[in-house]
């Protein structure tokens, strides 16, 4: 009994002996480059008496482990974490390292998350011992040092730093007094600037850093992006919103000479095949001419939309201004997301012979 809300009943529910988990479930590698990765593998036991586990590691090849068997023991109700080193190189296209845990005469492969909240009857979500590798076949910008301001729901720094980037996580409130000279670029994750008020206030921290020659990309916001000062150049958003929700729909491209679609990489119309849920979401419908258009894109029964992707260049620097849904694609290791992402990174403004007045 509860005395704030009542009579509380859970039910009771079996679990295997043993759960195994690794920390992901989908990482990026860069194909032919080599890796030297660690994998950390969480084991769990429901078991009231004490066990000895000998965790195995299964890789693809072209890895290789420094040891592919690691033993312990685990107490009555016991957790801990193995931890195996992991180098070699990847073929392009997806693999698979799996872990087993064996104890006894009982082998493990597959573990379980709680899901406990107040609205829901106590769930546990299993999932098996399994890493998928999405090795791609992508260069990196020629600055690779960039700043990571993070957004709502957002997963995308830790896949950036899997393809090579070097990831450093900037608070909002730090903006004004981090020293961002050393960054090529400063990226702004989903919904960041509705998030985080102190961000809104720090857009003239970001519009001078491009000013000084730095690249700055910001994923989607909602309404507050028509805010006065939030970007460079306005753009409007109708209500409600355009967004591509059919992930399989034909993008076009609207500025074949547009660096942003050939360095690092030579963005093609394979780029955008096995995306997950959407292509783009809260699209602007307008945008100041100083922003230039490189993508169209849209539902079908739907008008033709070029706001997907905006570049303009501002001072030495440029912004770029992405709705794509490049934060559900890279979680889910889409190779032309991670291809497209870089290049947004890698964006440099127009020659001046190309430049907007």
């Amino acid at each position: 009994a509860d005395p704030a809300r009542g009579e509380l009943r859970r039910p009771i529910a079996s679990v295997p002996a043993i759960s195994v988990l690794f920390d992901d479930e989908v990482e990026y590698a860069r194909a032919g480059v080599p890796l030297d990765r660690t994998f950390s593998v969480r084991i769990r036991s429901a078991s009231a008496s004490a066990r000895v586990v000998t965790a195995t590691i299964t890789l693809p090849a072209g890895l290789r482990a420094d040891s592919t068997v690691l033993r312990a023991s685990l107490g009555p109700f016991g957790f801990m974490t193995l931890t195996f080193r992991v180098r070699g190189a990847l073929s392009e296209g997806r693999h698979h390292v799996s872990v087993s845990v064996a104890s006894g005469d009982e082998v493990f492969v597959a573990g379980w998350v709680p899901m406990d909240y107040p609205h829901l009857r106590p769930l546990r979500f299993y999932r098996a011992a399994i890493v998928e590798i999405e090795a791609v076949q992508a260069e990196l910008p020629k600055r690779t040092q960039i700043a990571y301001v993070q957004g709502v729901g957002d997963n995308v720094a830790p896949m950036l730093t899997q393809l090579g980037l070097s990831v450093s996580i900037i608070a909002p409130d730090s903006l004004g007094t981090a020293k961002l000279a050393r960054f090529g670029a400063v990226v702004v994750g989903p919904r960041a600037f509705a998030a985080s008020p102190a961000l809104a206030a720090k857009s003239p921290v970001l519009q001078a850093f491009a000013r000084q020659g730095g690249t700055v990309v910001l994923q989607y916001g909602q309404n507050e992006m028509q805010m006065p000062g939030i970007l460079p150049y306005p753009i409007t958003l109708s209500r409600p919103a355009e967004r591509v929700t059919d992930e399989t729909v034909p993008v076009s491209i609207v500025d074949p000479a547009a660096r942003i679609l050939a360095s690092p990489n030579r963005i093609v119309a394979s780029d955008f095949d096995g995306w997950v849920q959407e292509r783009s979401t809260y699209m602007p419908t307008t945008a100041d001419p100083h922003w230039r258009h490189v993508l169209e894109m849209h539902d079908p029964n739907a008008p033709p939309n070029e706001n997907a992707v905006l570049v303009a260049p501002v001072g030495r620097g440029v912004y770029v201004y992405s709705t794509l849904a490049l934060f559900r694609q890279l979680p889910a290791g889409v190779p032309g997301a991670a291809r497209i992402f870089l290049n947004l990174i890698g964006a440099t403004a127009p020659s001046p012979a190309a430049a907007l007045p």
